[in-house]
Order: structure tokens, then C-alpha cells, then sequence
């Protein structure tokens, strides 16, 4: 089980302030009766005076931003249930975003806010993890102006997937910031980060028809024939497209079907494999990496495709947690939140054709890849997971530990080291080579 001491931190009553601000009120007494107390004048008296005066002060300062605090505190307790933090991801009302620094607010309604103080949240995932923290610190108008409405702050959310909410840790802290006083309260939002757009060199794909011949794309395509492009000899056929090839081999007349302009050729099958055979845990920060990678290729991909006037059937090899209503335009960052690397299912069972697009990673086993390209799949994309880690400067002093700047889960030096690097680059090694020496149709990106 792992201790997360941000969460016991979180609950401490008494905050770094308090202890030295306590240390130095300890020495300055202790010196001062060293120093001027030790006997009995004039001006003692009148430096116990002043001393009494500055602490009755001090006291006061401090009891005023405690006790309200407390009230706060006690009152956010007791009416617990009626007050529901919301989470709004980009600061838009959204549910969604782009992974990286995510704009996020937390409105707070009905919540007590100390006086002159503040409120801290910090949102704990069902992994356990907890966010930044955010401060409300935005006031409503009008009769509920003494009440808290919203904070709002960037938080560093690297991975492309689907965030649930357990609870958020709740800490009402005084204007002095000597006391604090936290709660949890349970929750069950949820939000979704997707890719950023980015640049992919990608080849020219051409689509075949839709299932259906009813949504017309702004310019006509040449789209491919039947079945191998060709089909037996009927009357009425060209005879200039026999194949007197076929007909010496077989003793059967077919004809090569010639390239046809369709204004419906605007349909393209995209299979998305998350098969991986490489790693064998599956959940590492560098297993994580390489998946968020994997996910931004595959999802600009798709962009791209789409701003050609095609239309795009989006499929991955795993159930997808349709946990929200999703607009059509979003729905291929939502399905890729949802996805994860597995070793259950084959990319060789996704079911291939003509007109797909069969997208794996260089985590699939060479003996996968084979299979598939065998099949005789028209588009096959290869993305070479690995390449965003290696790139990197090893001998740049800051990157050979963890880049603060960037808030990176990974070290630099660490995987450069690794035996997962070492199985991952002769894995990719190995797919090269059976690339050139194959009849492979597709790219390596």
C-alpha cells in the first residue's frame, strides 16, 4: 500500500507558519528574560508592560483568524451534503481538454470563506493521486458577496485519458496561515483530456466508398475497383481489359476494372491496435509515455484524414467507457482516452478490408506484424513509440534527471539505461527489417 504524504500533510492541523513563527516567539521570550529581566528596575516593568501588550495583540490577531476559520470550517461540515464542488475543465464549462497544463476552475457555492483567508482544494483521483492545489478566492455578487464562487488555476494532467474524481480534500486555512483545518468530500466527476494538434506527415489515403451512398464529399476521388481490381469477363465488358495473362495460366477471361470517379468516396475504416507484447508491465512511466505518444500520432492522424473531406469510422480494440454524451466532433479523442495497452487481444483478430487503415504500435510482436501485412491489409500504419524518448539531449545536464520545468514523470538517464529500451529498440530494428523485405503497404511514422 502506498503512503501518500501530501494527504496526511493535507490534514495537519497546525501549517509551517504557525511552528516558526511559535520557535521564534520561544528564543525572543527566552532572551529577553536573559537579557533585560533578570532584575528588578524601572524599566522592566515598562518592558513587561509593552510585552504584555504586544502579545495580548498578537493574541487577538491570531484567536479572530482562527475562530472564524473554525466557523467556516464547522459550517462547510455540517451542511456538507448540500454543497457540491464542480469542476469546469478549460474554463469553458467543458468536461474535456488538452492534456498538459489544463485550465481548470472549481466553483464552491454556499461555502463560508475565512476572513481574509482562504480556501484550498485538491482533487484525488480514483488512483489516488492528487492535483495542485487550487485556491477560491472569487466572491459572488450581491447578497452572497461574503460567499466563495470559484478558483481557478493550470494543473499539470500529462496523460490522454479519462480522469474520475474520488473526492476533493478541502482545507479552510486562516488569514495568517497558522491553522488549518481539512475535510474530504466525496465525488464523482469525471473529464476526459485528449491530444493536442500536431504536424504528421502522413501519405495520401484513399478511401473507398461509404456504406451508404448518401453523403457526398466537395470533390469527386479516384477510388480502386472491385475485389483485386478485377472481375470475370461479362458481355458488354472491354475486351482491351482482358488479362491474357490470367486466361493463358487459368482458361478464364476477367478484366481488369478500371479506377472509377465516385462523389461518395469519402469513407475510411480505421482500426486502432493497442496490442503490446513488449512491455511486460503495462503501467510504467515509461509504458504511460509511450501510450500518450501512441495516442497524439493516432488522433492527428485522424485530423488529418478528416480535413481531406473524408469521413473517418473510428475503432479501437477495447471496450470504451461511454461515461458522458459525447459530440460526433470530439468522439475520436474520447474513445482514445479510453484506450489502454492490453496483451489479450490480437491486432490480427481486428477485422481488416480493402479500404482500412490498420494503425499498431512498435510494441507488437514481429510475428503479429507479419501476419497482418501477409493478410494483404491496403493502408498499414506503424507508429515507433519510442522516438519521442529518445529524443533527447543525454548529455544536457538538465536532462539528466527529472525536467522540473516540464514536471516530467520520467528520468532521462534511467531510460537510456533501461532493459526496456534495450528490448523496444531491437524490437523496431527487427520491424524495419521486415518492412524492406516485404511487400508492405503503409508507412512508419
Amino acid at each position: 500500500m502506498n503512503i501518500n504524504f501530501n494527504r496526511i500533510i493535507s490534514y495537519l492541523p497546525f501549517k509551517r507558519n504557525a511552528l516558526i513563527f511559535a520557535l521564534v516567539l520561544i528564543i525572543t521570550i527566552y532572551f529577553i528574560k536573559i537579557e533585560f529581566l533578570v532584575e528588578e528596575s524601572p524599566n522592566a516593568i515598562y518592558l513587561k508592560l509593552f510585552a504584555w501588550l504586544i502579545g495580548t495583540f498578537i493574541l487577538i490577531l491570531v484567536g479572530i483568524g482562527l475562530i472564524h476559520t473554525l466557523i467556516c470550517y464547522l459550517h462547510f461540515v455540517f451542511n456538507k451534503k448540500s454543497i457540491n464542488p464542480k469542476i469546469d475543465i478549460g474554463l469553458d464549462g467543458n468536461i474535456k481538454g488538452e492534456a498538459g497544463q489544463v485550465p481548470i476552475m472549481i466553483s464552491l457555492p454556499k461555502a463560508l470563506l475565512p476572513l481574509l483567508g482562504y480556501i484550498k482544494i485538491k482533487i484525488e483521483f480514483d488512483n489516488g493521486n492528487l492535483s495542485d492545489t487550487i485556491v477560491v478566492n472569487k466572491y459572488s455578487k450581491g447578497f452572497e458577496k461574503l460567499l466563495p464562487k470559484e478558483g481557478s488555476t493550470l494543473i499539470w494532467l500529462p496523460d490522454r485519458k479519462q480522469y474520475h474524481v474520488k473526492g476533493f480534500i478541502i482545507s479552510f486555512i486562516d488569514y495568517l496561515q497558522f491553522f488549518r483545518f481539512t475535510t474530504h468530500k466525496k465525488s464523482t466527476n469525471s473529464f476526459y483530456l485528449h491530444s493536442s494538434k500536431m504536424d504528421i506527415p502522413v501519405k495520401e489515403i484513399n478511401p473507398s466508398k461509404t456504406k451508404e451512398e448518401v453523403e457526398k464529399i466537395k470533390t469527386s476521388r479516384k477510388v480502386q475497383g472491385d475485389y483485386l481490381n478485377y472481375k470475370n469477363f461479362e458481355v458488354g465488358d472491354d475486351v482491351r481489359r482482358i488479362v491474357w495473362k490470367i486466361f493463358a495460366k487459368n482458361r478464364e477471361l476477367v478484366i481488369r476494372t478500371p479506377e472509377v470517379i465516385n462523389p461518395y468516396a469519402s469513407h475510411i475504416k480505421f482500426h486502432t491496435s493497442f496490442h503490446n507484447l513488449i512491455s511486460k508491465d503495462l503501467t510504467t512511466a515509461f509504458s504511460i509515455s509511450m501510450l500518450n505518444y501512441y495516442k497524439d500520432i493516432v488522433y492527428n492522424i485522424c485530423l488529418n484524414i478528416k480535413k481531406k473531406d473524408k469521413k473517418v469510422e473510428f475503432n479501437i480494440d477495447q471496450a470504451v467507457n461511454e461515461f458522458v454524451t459525447v459530440n460526433e466532433k470530439d468522439r475520436i479523442g474520447f474513445q482514445l482516452s479510453s484506450a489502454s495497452w492490453q496483451n489479450n487481444y490480437s491486432v490480427n483478430e481486428l477485422k481488416s478490408s480493402g479500404e482500412s487503415i490498420i494503425c499498431v504500435s512498435s510494441l507488437v510482436s514481429v510475428e503479429e506484424l507479419t501476419a497482418l501485412i501477409e493478410k494483404g491489409s491496403s493502408n498499414i500504419i506503424i507508429v515507433n513509440v519510442s522516438r519521442h524518448l529518445d529524443n533527447q539531449n543525454l548529455f544536457n545536464f538538465k536532462n539528466l534527471f527529472l525536467r522540473k520545468d516540464h514536471k516530467s514523470e520520467l528520468n532521462k538517464l534511467s531510460w537510456f539505461l533501461s532493459s526496456k529500451r534495450g528490448r523496444v529498440k531491437r524490437n523496431e530494428n527487427e520491424i524495419e527489417k521486415l518492412v524492406s523485405n516485404s511487400n508492405f503497404i503503409g508507412q512508419i511514422i
